[in-house]
This record gives structure tokens, C-alpha cells and sequence, in this order.
């Protein structure tokens, strides 16, 4: 009977947790619609961890944390990064041109089926903090809830919005914490499901060797075709929608936004107009996006970040000063309805738009450089909107409940990759 259920277990889609190095965001993003393979947003229930490209070399201890999370058996694919990619010795490792999804695959049916072994943890069996010999009963603690017993913190008494005092815990997010960009820290003290208090505590973003591949970046300092620019403009809109999709729990919808990201072309407005509808018709502007007060939206009307600060009532656009885009006609997108959700409208309707110029921009090409509009705002040398947004994120959480936080960092599209592009420019 052993035989027989590992036999089924094989065939059966592998679980993968993957840790997307710089420049791989995208490329892990598409293993979502791959068959044979299964995205998970734990190492809890993961089988598999997949190393994608290089990692800053400071994330090591946290890659290694989260290979030892992984429950047995477990094994590791290292894909398209070097011989000093962030993984155990027993680790298969394969080229950026081999396919990841056979490799995992492969892997996880050798484990399965006992044809290979469970790799060891990476990190020494330690407490998560000094905690022997601590305190009174030299278990960690001190007084009712002070201390780290047995090396966790405990939560402590703070004063809640509603006058009362609850218990207030310590919590870290990342860096590799699903919703967010790999390489992002944020400390939490939460209260119930509120945040109270949130600081930005790592934002490690790898090499600067995503310059290359980012036309936005390139933009800054000869001309690009406005045709191209528009429609990697498109595209990462309807990424950043497929991923804002699959946090609101609606994975079907989240998959259509990201085949159609894989797929469209100039001229596709209609498509995407197609898509915004049945978002709409999900009711996930009602029951699930929070609304944005008063203070809030006037930080992000400031910032500069694009479509969230068009959203929020500031109709600033770099493309307005480049008389190439005056030629086609183009006009920003403003004044789309309040709150996150008008994040969404904004982002739906400049994919759109993005299209239609790019059906009509012909061989046409940049004549301002120095300084452009990327899909998350104005970009400068030294100056990025993922930089900007980051210094927003402790006012635009604290005193929001769990979930309309996650949706209001969502809606900001942090980009690491953009930011480690820049400063490689920038150096230059």
C-alpha cells in the first residue's frame, strides 16, 4: 500500500515555495499558470524550495530560515543563479534557459518516491533568542507578560484607538513574506488585527544587473520607442493587477489578468476594458479595498507615484513634457473615484490607454531625457517612486486592520528590481 500511495502522491502537481531573486519577479510570476507545479505562499506547505536568480548576499540567513521551514521531505532547485546561490549542497541546480517546472517536478517525484534524500537544515539547531537562564524561573520571561520566554516575544499592554488596553505583539513581515516584494522587512506591533505601529526595517534589493532588462530605466538616459515603453507600461499594470487579484482570494480572475499580461498586444484596450468589468462585477471595490481618508490621500497625491497619486487627485504625468507623447494626444488619467479601489480604476484605465498608444505610436520615440514616468510614478537619477512609497508605508498602515494594510501596500506596486536598476544607473 506504500508503494501505491507514493505513486499517487508523485503524480501529483509539486509544492513550491519560490524566492524570486533580482531580476525573476516576473519569470516566478508566470510559474503561476504552469501545469505540473503549485505556487504556495508558505514554506509550511512546500515541498520544494526554488531559488530563483541571484539574492543579495544579506539574505542568506533568511533564505536558509526558510529552507529549514520546509516540513520533510524536502529538496531545492537553484535556477539561473551562480555556484554561490543560497542553497545546500544537495541543492539541483539548473541553467536560466532549462525549464523550472520540469526540474521541480522532477525532484519532488525522487522524493516522493524515496529515490532521494530529505535535505538537512542549514542553520544549526538554536533558540530564536537567548532565553536559558533568563528571569526568575530562568525560562526567558519576566513579570506577567515582559521578556521572551522560551525565545518568543510576548505581547505587551498598549492603549487601542477605542480607548481601551489590549494586548499589543511584535510581528515581522519578510523579506520573504508572499504579498510583499522579496527582500522587504516591516516590524509590526499589532493589536487585535490592527497595525499600531509599523516601520520599514530592510529593503534589500539585490544587484543592480536588472538595468538592462528595464526600459523605464533605460528611458533616463537615451530615447526609447514610445510604442515599447507603453507596452511594458501595459503589461506591468496587469502583473500588478494578477498579483492585487490573488491577495483578495480571487485566484481565477487573477490568472486570466496574468495570461492576458503574457499576451497582449497593441491595440488589445478592448481586452483589458473586458477585464476591468468582471473585476468590477466581483463586488471587490465594496467588500474588500479600503477607503483612504483625508491625510492619507494627500501623502500620496505628494509622492508622485503615478497612478496613486492620479488616483488620489494629482493629475501629474512626466509624459506631459515630452512633446512626442503631446503628438499622440495623451492626457493622464485622473479623477477615477476614491479610496484603493480607485488605485484599481486608475491602473485598469492607463493599461488601456498604454495600448491605444502604443497602436498608434508608430516608430516614435522619446525626446526628453533625464527623467521618466514609470508605471509606479516619476523616476529620476537617485530618485525612485518604490523609494518615496517605502518612506509612506508606516503613516499609510498604522491604525488600518490587517487586511485593508495589505491592500493599501499592494496597491503602492513596491519594485525592488526598479529601485537596484536605478542605483546601478545612478553609480554609473
Amino acid at each position: 500500500m506504500t508503494s501505491v500511495f507514493r505513486r499517487m502522491a508523485a503524480a501529483a502537481d509539486a509544492p513550491v515555495f519560490a524566492l524570486a531573486g533580482a531580476g525573476m519577479r516576473w519569470a516566478v510570476q508566470d510559474l503561476r499558470l504552469a501545469d505540473g507545479v503549485t505556487l504556495v505562499d508558505s514554506p509550511r506547505s512546500a515541498s520544494i524550495l526554488l531559488v530563483a536568480g541571484e539574492l543579495d548576499p544579506r539574505l542568506g540567513e533568511a533564505a536558509a530560515r526558510v529552507h529549514d521551514s520546509l516540513p520533510h521531505p524536502r529538496a531545492t532547485v537553484v535556477w539561473a543563479s551562480g555556484p554561490d546561490g543560497l542553497a545546500g549542497a544537495d541543492a539541483e541546480r539548473i541553467g536560466h534557459d532549462a525549464d523550472p517546472v520540469a526540474a521541480a517536478r522532477a525532484v519532488f517525484r525522487d522524493l516522493v518516491l524515496g529515490r532521494r534524500q530529505s535535505e538537512p537544515d542549514l542553520l544549526p539547531d538554536m533558540d530564536p533568542a537567548p532565553w536559558r537562564g533568563v528571569g526568575p524561573y530562568g525560562q526567558g520571561g519576566s513579570g506577567m507578560t515582559g521578556g521572551t520566554p522560551y525565545g518568543r516575544p510576548m505581547a505587551e499592554l498598549g492603549p487601542d484607538r477605542d480607548g481601551l488596553r489590549l494586548d499589543v505583539l511584535p510581528t515581522r513581515l519578510g523579506p520573504f513574506f508572499a504579498p510583499l516584494p522579496a527582500g522587504l522587512e516591516l516590524d509590526l506591533r499589532v493589536a487585535g488585527d490592527v497595525v499600531v505601529e509599523a516601520r520599514v526595517t530592510g529593503s534589500e534589493v539585490g544587484t543592480s544587473e536588472a538595468a538592462g532588462r528595464s526600459t523605464f530605466v533605460r528611458a533616463l538616459t537615451q530615447p526609447q520607442s514610445i510604442a515599447d515603453l507603453e507596452l511594458s507600461r501595459a503589461r506591468a499594470h496587469l502583473r500588478w493587477a494578477a498579483e492585487a487579484l490573488r491577495l483578495q482570494g480571487l485566484r481565477a480572475i487573477s490568472l486570466r489578468a496574468l495570461e492576458l499580461a503574457r499576451t497582449v498586444a497593441p491595440g488589445d484596450s478592448a481586452a483589458v476594458g473586458r477585464l476591468a468589468t468582471a473585476v468590477q462585477r466581483t463586488g471587490v471595490y465594496r467588500w474588500s479595498l479600503p477607503n483612504v481618508d483625508d491625510r492619507r490621500r494627500s501623502l500620496l497625491a505628494d509622492a508622485r507615484l503615478g497612478p496613486v497619486s492620479r488616483a488620489c487627485g494629482r493629475a501629474e504625468d512626466e509624459r506631459l513634457a515630452d512633446p512626442a507623447y503631446i503628438a499622440l494626444g495623451f492626457a493622464p488619467i485622473a479623477d477615477v473615484g476614491d479610496g484603493v479601489a480607485a488605485v484599481w480604476r486608475a491602473r485598469f484605465g492607463e493599461a488601456s490607454q498604454s495600448l491605444d498608444l502604443a497602436s498608434r505610436a508608430g516608430s516614435a520615440v522619446t525626446t526628453v531625457t533625464g527623467t521618466t514616468e514609470s508605471p509606479r510614478g516619476r523616476i529620476a537619477l537617485g530618485d525612485a517612486p518604490t523609494a518615496r512609497a517605502l518612506e509612506l508605508v508606516p503613516a499609510l498602515v498604522e491604525g488600518l486592520e490587517w487586511g485593508d494594510a495589505l491592500a493599501t501596500i499592494a496597491a503602492l506596486d513596491l519594485d525592488l528590481d526598479e529601485l537596484a536598476a536605478l542605483a546601478g544607473v545612478t553609480a554609473a
